[in-house]
């Protein structure tokens, strides 16, 4: 691209494209017309690749005015023309390019703005969700309240670390890492303190988030650090702590209704202890869940009697205690009419189940949805199928809480000294359906299989030896990713937990 002079010509004459004669002020053409003649232009014009356009001349005022836009051309595919040093090129006139600057624009990025931990978070909280769906890491069959979380964890520093170490260690387990490497030490410490600054805020201390991340810090250690026990976990008690804080959820707070269900297990074992009363069964808590179940009741009526489990389960722990309580006063000071009452409560108890068992169970079993097959891997020679995880569990515990009403009446029975042989063939009877959910629940390995072991500790008694040794393995089997030691479960340890778990 190279500068010469323009021509002297006047306007008028450039548009009529004639030769001017400049014969200034007026040049003849503009005299004969009677206009105003405009007079020479002496400027610039550009040549680029040898042609003239009009914006060269746009170019070429640019140029004069020292900026250096005018210099930059764009060829006809958009890229940017070479440049070509015109320093030291001077005009007719005297124009000179010394002090212009040429540089290359530089092209325009568009600035997104970054990502900040919370979003991350959420996105791996959806992945993992979404992933695990239907496999033996399902995060949802436990934790329904994660999908509510990703818009509370920004705001609440004690959620994110808590979910963040539930995450962490539950990626450890299904990239295969040794129980000894799953559970993240100093994350669980952080997490711990940022649980104890928000609990110290009073206008924090009984939120959702922070009633959720005492949960997910419990669940974490029940799930991957095992090894001290279920009773040694301290969190139990903070979660009903801020839970008779808030109250019952209000009606539409899924969030809230999801979160009592998260931590359900964990009640129930405070509740059968005595540590705490059964709340569950107040009004308030029992309307509660109730209206909130009471949406399924037109499109899905089987999770509405479902959801009667957890009401009547509360009930069989809240009997455990009092058993408990009766069994340890000596037998000549044992009030008859007290034991009288336990004896009624455990038929009402008895009677709630069978009518669970009977609207829920044998209405699957009737349809095909539940189904039996044959196992020539098990001792009981056949095996049931199941449609999901959640259906398969529900059938286990409906059978595990019959045979806890049972052997509670066996115990009653012992104190009344009265005999009914009846009971133990009951306990048969749905231990059986439990042995032959064992297939099922091994093919929900690592984690899912985990909820199975509780139903598989209560059949174990009516089992026979060569039964016994199967469930033995099942119980090993289902607890191989712990951090536990693998003498854990031996028939001593099943036996003393299920005298526990029937009181």
């Amino acid at each position: 691209m190279v500068g010469i002079p323009k021509s002297n010509r006047c306007d008028f004459c450039k548009w009529r494209k004639t030769k001017c004669d400049e014969n200034w002020p007026t040049c003849g053409s503009c005299k004969k017309a009677g206009r105003k003649c405009s007079g020479p232009t002496r400027l610039t014009k550009f040549v680029h690749n040898g042609k003239h356009t009009r914006e060269d001349d746009n170019m070429g005022d640019q140029a004069q005015d020292g900026t250096d836009e005018g210099l930059i051309g764009a060829s006809d595919s958009g890229e940017t023309t070479r440049l070509f040093d015109i320093k030291n090129k001077t005009t007719a006139s005297g124009a000179t390019f010394s002090k212009m600057k040429l540089r290359p624009s530089k092209p325009k990025v568009l600035i997104t703005p970054s990502a900040t931990r919370a979003d991350l978070l959420a996105g791996r909280i959806a992945t993992c969700l979404k992933s695990s769906e239907g496999t033996g890491y399902s995060l949802s069959m436990f934790m329904t309240t994660l999908g509510y979380v990703p818009p509370l964890v920004e705001s609440n520093q004690a959620l994110f670390d808590a979910t963040d170490l539930l995450l962490s260690t539950w990626l450890k387990l299904c990239q295969g890492n040794s129980p000894q490497d799953i559970f993240d030490l100093r994350s669980y410490i952080r997490a711990l303190r940022s649980l104890q600054k928000v609990l110290n805020d009073p206008q924090e201390q009984t939120s959702s988030a922070t009633l959720a991340a005492t949960i997910y810090l419990q669940t974490t250690e029940y799930w991957f650090d095992y090894e001290k026990g279920i009773s040694q976990i301290s969190h139990s008690n903070g979660i009903h702590s801020i839970m008779m804080k808030r109250g019952p959820p209000k009606p539409g707070d899924n969030l809230g209704i999801q979160l009592i269900l998260d931590s359900y297990a964990f009640m129930y074992m405070l509740v059968q202890k005595g540590k705490i009363d059964n709340f569950f069964d107040q009004p308030e808590w029992k309307g509660a869940l109730t209206s909130y179940f009471a949406q399924w009741k037109t499109r899905t009526p089987i999770i509405v009697e479902i959801s009667k489990l957890l009401h009547q389960s509360s009930l069989v722990a809240d009997t455990i205690r009092r058993f408990r309580e009766i069994h340890n006063i000596p037998k000549h000071l044992q009030d008859p009419q007290v034991l009288e009452e336990l004896a009624m409560t455990l038929d009402e108890l008895s009677k709630s189940f069978q009518e669970l068992d009977r609207r829920t169970i044998q209405l699957l079993l009737q349809k095909g949805i539940i189904y039996e097959v044959e196992d020539t891997e098990s001792p009981f020679g056949t095996s049931y199928e199941f449609p999901s995880p959640v259906l398969a569990l529900h059938f286990a515990n409906v059978a595990a809480f019959n045979i806890r009403i049972c052997r509670l009446k066996q115990q009653l029975n012992i104190i009344l000294e009265v005999e009914d042989p009846s009971l133990e063939l009951e306990c048969v009877k749905y231990s059986a359906r439990i042995w032959r959910t064992c297939r099922y629940s091994r093919s929900m390995k690592p984690l899912c299989v985990a909820a199975f072991n509780s139903p598989i500790s209560v059949s174990y008694m009516a089992a026979e030896p060569a039964g016994r040794v199967y469930l033995l393995a099942a119980l090993r089997e289902a607890d191989a990713y712990r951090k536990e030691s693998t003498s854990r479960w031996t028939e001593s340890v099943i036996l003393s937990e299920n005298y526990v778990l029937t009181g």
